[in-house]
């Protein structure tokens, strides 16, 4: 049986093994654990087999083990192997350690891995019988193999992994592991610290010793001043080298320390170290630098897209920093520095159409926003650049300083109205004209004329003569007829409305009074339309049109505390038209259904028989608001090309007509 499944615990391990058959040498079945605790493998086992296993404090970490049938003592001790593991074997009882201590009459053995010195002292103290006590000792890793020896000799080769102490015997059949006085500094740090400067060269020896004392002595001995800016105590345990200078030297420490320093006016800081990787800096050294004219964040952001491996810091001054770089890449550095770090002409741009914050808004992609400033005045700039960005400002200018489209939509909306029962079907003949027609269809048209939008140019005759007969019978009347202007882009509102005023109230359920809160509501209604309109180049207008219309109902408040009812209908729709080409918006339709009852007085009151004495008339009202939209656009340039080619097609046209004539050129 598998349990290959990572993230199984050991309850459902112990659930399914607790079903096989139990043997102590010899497992029929195949299992396998992949990633587990080295405690929890053992634990199963244990259930398994019917052996008590268990792992002292010095197992930890986690390991495979895979049993294919085989003899399970063999396959255990491959797993033990395999984690560098041991196993002491009793009759009821195995001891699973990293420590593994033999005995041969009065000489002992012992083999370990990867445990502390603490835990080797004790375990030979425990196996001997010996008295061992021991200073504060370092908290390593450490592995050891000895052959048999004596218990003082075994004693000895563990104190040996442990630099700086040493075995002390107190009696007999008693030692003390205590620290080397000669290793322990008035600081209270034990190790080694041996710095000597010789014509120029540092040779340095440490061993075991804080950071801190180490940069204490060196600096002391070469007379520098220093700031030292680490939190954690760092340890340098063994370090020997030769360094041609004092800062190689203070370099090549901080290095095994975590750390990096920088100078400033003579003063070494210690910091923290940003870049992990070390070795990268080999060979480094921090320069500074002082701009004159340009600030030290611009100059590093350019620094950061020409050197992005360069490192840099900025100085609180703000016209300073310094940067981590070898000798060659410094010399690059500080050669673009020179040619970026010059004082810049302040030039005076006038825009004619557009405004500076428009033109903030939509920067080039080729401009910093930080060489523009303004004036002030709404309509000019300071821009502060090289000369080739300058002309290139000049070259794209004209194609973003163009004025705004314009455009213009002449509004009409008609109301018209139906009631059942009644038919209406406007009728217009067209016929050759005769003596004295042209008097009578100027007055059939005259309401039409008067109208500011041009029906008869946008929609043709027919419709102005069935408009204007819907006008004269009262079943179509203008309810609004006006321009509107905007600009390109923006949105432009009309609305034609009503606002219906009342004060909130509750009923009382006691007495059914309305009792008012003091709080006054609105309600609007009646027309309201917006239109955004988009103009292209080619004289094309894409408009977004949204049009509500909405009706108040009786009013209600007083009698039921509640506000009166109202009903809205609204279209929205895009449409794409050439200029000059109508639009119509209509489906804004509202019913409305009214009850006309005349009663005879007295009789009408009549139980039963009053209903022979009065009469009632039902009729639905429908009323429709449609809109019509003649969009108009006035383009920089387009207006003046297309009065060019009609200018150049009416001289065309005249000069044709002179040639027919047999005129002159003149």
């Amino acid at each position: 049986m598998f349990f290959k499944r990572k993230g199984l615990g050991v309850w459902a391990v112990i659930f399914v093994l607790a079903f096989l058959p139990c043997t102590k040498l010899h497992c029929e079945e195949a299992y396998e654990f992949v990633d587990k605790d080295i405690h929890e493998i053992l634990y199963a086992l244990s259930l398994y087999t019917g052996i008590s296993i268990s792992a002292d404090d010095t197992v930890s970490g986690k390991a495979d083990f895979r049993c294919t049938g085989e003899n399970f003592s063999e396959s255990f001790d491959a797993f033990l192997l395999q984690s560098r593991l041991y196993v002491e074997r009793g009759e009821n009882r195995w001891t699973v350690s990293r420590i593994l201590i033999q005995r041969n009459n009065d000489l002992y053995s012992l083999d370990a891995f990867d445990v502390s010195p603490m835990q080797l002292f004790e375990k030979c103290a425990i196996s001997t019988g010996l008295c061992v006590t021991y200073d504060s000792l370092p908290s390593v890793k450490v592995s050891l193999h000895t052959g048999f020896c004596s218990t003082e000799e075994l004693l000895k080769r563990i104190t040996g992994l442990c630099m700086g102490f040493s075995l002390e015997k107190e009696g007999e059949g008693a030692f003390h592991v205590a620290r080397n006085s000669s290793s322990v500094n008035p600081g209270g740090n034990a190790g080694k610290v041996s710095l000597i400067e010789k014509d120029g060269i540092w040779y340095v020896d440490v061993q075991n010793s804080s950071m801190s004392l180490v940069a204490e002595r060196l600096f002391a001995q070469a007379k520098k001043q220093f700031c030292y800016a680490l939190t954690n105590e760092s340890k340098i345990m063994r370090s020997s080298f030769k360094a041609s200078s004092f800062d190689e030297a203070l370099s090549l420490l901080c290095m095994q320390a975590d750390a990096q320093f920088s100078v400033r006016d003579g003063l070494y800081f210690i910091l923290p170290c940003r870049n992990k990787n070390q070795l990268s800096q080999l060979g480094k050294e921090w320069k500074g630098v002082k701009l004159k004219f340009l600030k030290n964040t611009a100059c590093i952001s350019l620094i950061a897209k020409r050197f992005p491996e360069i490192e840099c810091i900025l100085l609180d001054d703000g016209m300073g920093f310094i940067f981590l770089a070898d000798e060659e890449k410094a010399l690059e550095v500080m050669k673009f520095v020179s040619e970026i770090d010059v004082k810049e002409k302040m030039r005076f741009v006038q825009l004619k159409y557009i405004r500076t914050e428009d033109f903030m808004a939509h920067i080039p992609p080729f401009l910093e926003k930080a060489s523009i400033s303004d004036t002030g005045h709404g309509d000019s700039f300071f821009f502060s650049g090289s000369d080739s960005a300058y002309e290139r400002l000049l070259e794209e200018l004209p194609l973003i300083d163009k004025p705004v489209s314009r455009v213009r939509y002449d509004l009409l909306i008609m109301q018209y109205q139906t009631t059942s029962g009644r038919e209406w079907t406007p009728k217009f003949k067209a016929g050759r004209a005769k003596m004295g027609d042209k008097t009578d269809g100027a007055v059939q048209l005259g309401s039409v004329l008067n109208l500011n939008l041009d029906v008869i140019g946008a929609f043709g005759l027919k419709f102005a003569g069935e408009l204007q007969t819907a006008i004269s019978e009262s079943k179509a009347k203008v309810y609004a007829d006006t321009t509107l202007n905007g600009v390109s882009g923006k949105a432009i509102n009309f609305q034609n409305t009503n606002t219906y005023r009342y004060r909130d109230n509750n009923l009382n359920p006691e007495t059914g009074e309305p009792i008012y809160s003091g709080i006054t509501k609105e309600i609007i209604s009646g027309l309201k339309l917006e239109v955004c309109g988009t103009v292209t180049g080619d004289g094309m207008i894409t408009s977004r049109i949204t049009a509500s219309v909405s009706r108040q109902g009786t009013d209600l408040s007083t009698t039921t505390g509640n506000p009166p009812p109202t009903s809205e209908k609204v279209v929205t729709t895009e449409v794409r038209a050439k200029s000059g080409e109508p639009v119509v918006l209509s489906g804004l339709v509202q019913e409305e259904e009214t009850e006309n009852i005349s009663r005879v007085p007295f009789f009408s009151r009549i139980p039963f028989v009053g209903n022979l004495f009065k009469a009632s008339e039902k009729s639905v009202e429908k009323t429709e608001l449609v809109i019509y939209l003649l969009p108009s656009a006035e383009i920089f340039g387009f207006e003046e090309k297309n009065a060019k080619v009609r200018n150049e097609a009416f001289k065309t046209r005249i000069l044709k007509i002179a040639e027919k004539a047999g005129a002159k050129d003149e």
